[in-house]
């Protein structure tokens, strides 16, 4: 029988600095991902979602159930981009996209308790955010995703299993690997010091 990411990521070959740490990151999109709860029921415990959705007009309500729904099965929420939806829905934490990620020191000065993720798109993005003690750095894309439809047909936009590898070995942050991560891809990446895997449609 063909093994889904969550079993794939149980193989993953990670440091133990990574212990108590989720294999898996679920990125909601309601585009990709219409009823993220049934995602959420598949997922292991202790896995992490982060609500993205940016444009969704009942982003809080959206919020609000998936909060309760992690918290039921002892699943880690996080919401993108928003510290006052995080706190108002109570989740765990916040993930910044890239260009917020100078904002994780106050984010965590003022709020001790909260998980803090980061988005990055380079190893200078990479570099950047390994000084500002997060607590996971999601790097994309990887590889080619539906969610960047140009990276099918230029592939100097994709990092790349190799480049994955050399990035991890150079940064003491966790680091997880999104874009275009499904059962396929997963497996070329399981020895390259990766933390885990996010992904939106191959949860």
């Amino acid at each position: 029988m063909k093994k889904n990411l969550s079993e794939i990521s149980k193989e993953l070959n990670r440091e133990s600095r990574f212990k108590g740490m989720p294999r898996v990151i679920f990125m909601t999109d309601q585009a990709a991902q219409p009823c993220p709860e049934d995602v959420i029921d598949r997922m292991p415990e202790g896995s992490m979602v982060i609500l993205r959705d940016y444009d969704d007009e009942d982003r809080y309500d959206l919020a609000k159930a998936l909060s309760y729904i992690c918290k039921s099965k002892e699943i880690k929420f996080l919401v993108a981009g928003d510290l006052t939806l995080s706190l108002m829905v109570e989740a765990d934490g916040i993930h910044l996209p890239e260009y917020m990620m100078g904002e994780a020191l106050k984010i965590k000065e003022d709020h001790s308790d909260f998980i803090i993720t980061t988005a990055a798109h380079s190893e200078q993005a990479v570099s950047i955010a390994d000084k500002h003690g997060v607590y996971a750095i999601l790097l994309a894309p990887i590889f080619s995703t539906k969610s960047h439809p140009e990276t099918f047909n230029d592939k100097s936009r994709v990092i790349g299993a190799d480049n994955v590898s050399e990035i991890c070995k150079k940064y003491k942050s966790a680091i997880y690997a999104l874009g275009g991560i499904n059962t396929e891809t997963a497996v070329t990446i399981m020895h390259s010091g990766i933390a885990g895997f996010a992904a939106i449609r191959g949860v």
